[in-house]
């Protein structure tokens, strides 16, 4: 190992619960399983055991980006990582009493995203730290009372947000110890890349999940939903699934695709510094679930206006530019990062310009002119690399 790498350790997880915790800390802690494989021969006699085993899963693996931010610490020559998934009680242990010998805590966004139940309980040890502490904070609309929380009793000299810079440091105002860094997701050309053994056989793709009605709107859904009816009117082939894939089957689903979809991640509604929208998340999903989206915004967003926003740029718009495949996105600011009709085609949240939008795609050197801009660009100055040696820079 060269002497100046930084001893980093960074912490992740798989999963959240009290079920998770239990089965990776007794299957993976306890008895020595390694991840993805089956208990030893002599545990299988254990309907228990079997229980626990099938119950663990990668749980984030169709969130692409958690991968993607493990894969490039552990592949940046500055670091010398130890990776501790922290539902692993046993693992976590061991890690924390020898807190003192690292030179860089990373909390990942994983690790803070779900379930702040382990990290809250144990924020106390990290001031025992020598190095530093970075806070990559997941799921920046929930439990961010939690967070900040963990944020200030840990000290960690800084926070990581996906958010432009502006949102960021007003939802974490309260940490006044910390450096507030917007550090939004990039991408990872070594998984997404282009393919030119595959074929383009859809002309529009789309996968994921559609926003729940708490989020506040519905444009994503609703360009989502015009391309699911009416696509083949245009004489298109669509592809649209609103469900999650592991990261291999998502590259590849892209380098099959000519043109994607999408709309900028997040919430219009930080008010009170996201209690809006924890209020209205608490409704929506502990009690109905089946309420309309107008329900919803009648009830919390009406007559609210719209403060400093939560729309950011994510990592599912980076992927599909080291796949090659042109983007139709709704306006927006992209985190400064993407511009309208240069790096995307833009579509008016209204859809009032979807035909004109449609027929530059199907205009195919001015697609293939942006795809190669636009791929340029991001390899130049938005991989996940750039984004390590921006942190790099703020912690030396």
């Amino acid at each position: 190992m060269q002497k100046d790498r930084l001893k980093t350790l960074y912490l992740d997880a798989h999963g959240s619960g009290p079920k998770v915790i239990m089965a990776e800390t007794v299957l993976h802690g306890i008895l020595g399983n390694k991840d993805r494989m089956a208990p030893r021969h002599f545990f299988r006699r254990s309907p228990y055991i079997m229980r626990m085993s099938a119950r663990l899963r990668q749980f984030y693996e169709p969130l692409s980006y958690t991968g993607d931010w493990r894969d490039v610490f552990c592949q940046t020559p500055e670091f010398d990582v130890e990776i501790c998934n922290i539902n692993n009680l046993v693992q976590y242990a061991r890690c924390l009493l020898k807190i003192r010998t690292y030179d860089l805590i990373v909390v990942s966004h994983a690790a803070a995203g779900d379930d702040m139940t382990i990290l809250r309980k144990t924020a106390g040890w990290f001031t025992l730290r020598r190095g530093k502490l970075v806070v990559f904070v997941g799921n920046e609309y929930d439990l961010l009372d939690e967070k900040i929380g963990f944020i200030r009793s840990a000290k960690a000299e800084v926070v990581c947000s996906q958010l432009p810079i502006e949102a960021a440091r007003y939802l974490y105002q309260e940490c006044e110890e910390s450096q507030v860094l917007s550090l939004p997701h990039a991408l990872n050309p070594v998984v997404y890349y282009p393919r030119p053994d595959l074929q383009r056989t859809i002309d529009i793709g789309f996968i994921g999940d559609i926003y729940w009605p708490f989020v506040g709107d519905k444009e994503r859904t609703d360009l989502i939903r015009f391309f699911a009816a009416r696509g083949a009117e245009f004489g298109l082939t669509c592809d649209i699934r609103t469900q999650r894939i592991p990261r291999p089957e998502w590259a590849r689903f892209l380098s099959t695709c000519t043109g994607v979809i999408g709309a900028e991640a997040g919430t219009y509604y930080l008010n009170e510094r996201g209690r809006l929208l924890t209020a209205a998340r608490d409704y929506n999903l502990k009690q109905n679930q089946q309420a309309t989206f107008e329900e919803v915004f009648a009830r919390f967003y009406k007559d609210q206006p719209r403060g400093v926003s939560g729309k950011s740029i994510a990592a599912r718009h980076f992927e599909p530019i080291g796949a090659k495949a042109c983007q139709m996105l709704l306006e927006g600011e992209y985190n400064g990062i993407l511009k309208a009709d240069e790096h995307y085609i833009s579509v008016h949240k209204d859809l009032s310009n979807i035909d004109e939008a449609l027929c530059r795609f199907k205009d195919g050197a001015y697609r293939q002119a942006m795809v190669e801009r636009t791929y340029d660009y991001v390899m130049a100055e938005h991989t996940y690399k750039h984004r390590v040696q921006t942190l790099l820079k703020t912690i030396a």
